[in-house]
């Protein structure tokens, strides 16, 4: 199986599909309110046990030859109170990431940081921040989705957590996808006909699904996750892209002093 090429999320929308609305209020965070639907799902295919461990090896190999990315981004949080959506700014390296969202005026809203060690989420207008350990739970307070930061990092730019040590295998034969063991934790993941990630699976409580949408050049250009015990969605939408290697003190986060900090651990 050739290599596919995936040097980052496109920046256009497929033919034939509407754009998202623009944010249409002056939220001081940037954000709105509104009605989201499922995408239609992605046509997937079967592999063998070989072809899938195969496909395995070369998404591992791909995440190890990424650098960086620098992307404006449209980002919508979906909970039982409703959506908030913002356009935002976002810089991902391998190990941490970094999200701005900037008011229509262009003064900064929101800056948040996540690194191996931290989560920092800084609230200018509120003089406020958030600090916590990286974890799914710190993840949860903050896009509402209970993730790993770093599996995080991984899906924001389509790819998805390799296994351990442990076998790639295959299963279903109306609904084939791969199967393998991470951290313990069952991954099911299904593939396209180009070799790219469609749909991820982490059967664990509480579980979540993560469907990517590719460009017909395999660009990343949409990424949902759907958490059904929490009842909560992330959607992030590329508006553009472009590949970076942005130094680690771009991920660094220093606060004012004068501000409220909310420490989680």
């Amino acid at each position: 199986m050739g290599a596919v090429p995936r040097a980052g999320p496109g920046e256009r929308p497929r033919e034939g599909e509407a754009p998202e609305e623009s944010p249409a209020d002056g939220r001081p965070e940037g954000v709105t309110r509104r009605h989201r639907t499922r995408p239609p799902a992605v046509p997937t295919v079967a592999l063998s046990d070989a072809a899938a461990r195969e496909v395995v090896r070369r998404w591992t190999t791909e995440w190890q030859t990424f650098t960086g990315l620098r992307a404006s981004v449209d980002l919508t949080v979906h909970s039982s109170k409703g959506d908030d959506r913002a356009s935002a700014l976002l810089l991902v390296s391998p190990t941490a990431l970094r999200l701005e969202v900037a008011t229509p005026f262009g003064f900064p809203a929101l800056v948040a940081t996540a690194a191996p060690d931290r989560i920092v989420v800084f609230r200018p207008f509120e003089r406020r921040a958030l600090t916590a350990t990286s974890s799914p739970e710190a993840v949860q307070r903050w896009l509402g989705v209970p993730i790993d930061p770093e599996a995080l990092i991984g899906l924001l730019v389509g790819h998805v957590p390799g296994p351990d040590p442990d076998p790639v295998w295959t299963e279903g034969e109306s609904d084939p996808h791969l199967v393998y063991e991470r951290r313990g934790v069952r991954h099911r993941v299904w593939v396209t006909a180009a070799g790219l990630p469609a749909r991820l699976r982490v059967d664990r409580q509480p579980g979540f699904t993560a469907t990517f949408d590719w460009t017909v050049d395999g660009h990343l250009q949409r990424l949902r996750v759907d958490v059904p015990d929490r009842e909560s969605v992330l959607t992030l939408r590329y508006i553009s892209a472009e590949p970076a290697a942005p130094p680690p003190e771009a991920f660094v986060l220093t606060l004012p002093p004068d501000i409220k900090i909310d420490r989680l651990d």
